[in-house]
């Protein structure tokens, strides 16, 4: 019987090391990858918040490797910030950070509280960052001011800036609660409008709407169910102020309650 002889393959050593040669290669370029630092950062929309500042509590001060921190916990970072309502972090190609960043708008100080409120719900101390907001000097039920805040939100900021103060204050016609999401506003030119939270939005056209009246001083209201309807009473004297105001208001509450003590 004839004993096959069994061939063996002979170890191909150029196709090893080229073998080896490109795993090496993988690798270096992998880690190059992962260990490749920060280059740029570009931070957008940003008007209140300083670049510093996002990029101190994102962590990447020092721009360690790109790929050493996650998007995940620079957001969670970066959202620590009182005026960040919302953030995105991109990682480009090449070390390239992209953090985009919603900001809370300050809408006004509250004088009760000693606190500037944001869009956001959150409060914050009164800084100079803050210049050229509103105050609420009157206090507001817990609810109602919250629902306030959501409305006022949307308000632009050019015409939060024509904003002098915010007064609470209720439509009640003697014990009749007619409104009582009703906010009584002093203009910084001199007029006084009157708004409630279901209307917040048409205060946005508060320019436009005044525009078409010229240059008389008085009370815009805007609080009427109507949307349509916008009306608007002439002071009868140019120096009346929030105080001649609250004055007719107290003596027509004292007249309701004259008529019904003598009925």
């Amino acid at each position: 019987m004839a004993i096959k002889k069994v061939k063996r393959k002979k170890l191909n050593i150029k196709r090893l090391i080229l073998l080896l040669l490109i795993l090496y290669l993988i690798i270096m370029i992998c880690y190059a990858i992962i260990s490749m630092p920060i280059k740029n950062i570009y931070i957008r929309n940003t008007r209140l918040i300083k670049d510093n500042e996002i990029i101190e509590i994102a962590g990447i001060k020092n721009y360690p490797g790109i790929f050493k921190i996650s998007s995940k916990k620079m957001e969670e970072n970066i959202k620590k910030l009182d005026l960040v309502s919302s953030v995105k972090v991109k990682k480009k190609i090449w070390g390239k950070i992209i953090i985009t960043v919603e900001e809370a708008k300050p809408l006004f100080y509250n004088r009760n509280e000693e606190k500037i409120v944001l869009s956001n719900m959150k409060r914050v101390s009164p800084s100079n960052k803050y210049l050229g907001i509103p105050t609420l000097v009157n206090y507001v039920p817990n609810d109602l001011l919250e629902n306030f805040i959501k409305a006022f939100s949307i308000i632009d900021n050019d015409i939060i800036g024509m904003i002098n103060e915010i007064k609470y204050n209720p439509d009640i016609a003697g014990d009749i609660v007619i409104d009582n999401n009703r906010f009584l506003l002093s203009m910084n030119d001199t007029n006084l409008v009157y708004v409630n939270t279901l209307n917040m939005k048409r205060l946005n056209d508060y320019k436009k709407v005044m525009g078409t009246i010229g240059d008389a001083r008085g009370t815009l209201y805007l609080d009427s169910y109507n949307s349509n309807n916008s009306l608007f009473t002439q002071f009868e004297n140019q120096d009346t102020d929030v105080n001649n105001d609250d004055k007719k208001d107290d003596e027509n509450a004292g007249d309701s309650d004259n008529d019904g003590r003598e009925d």
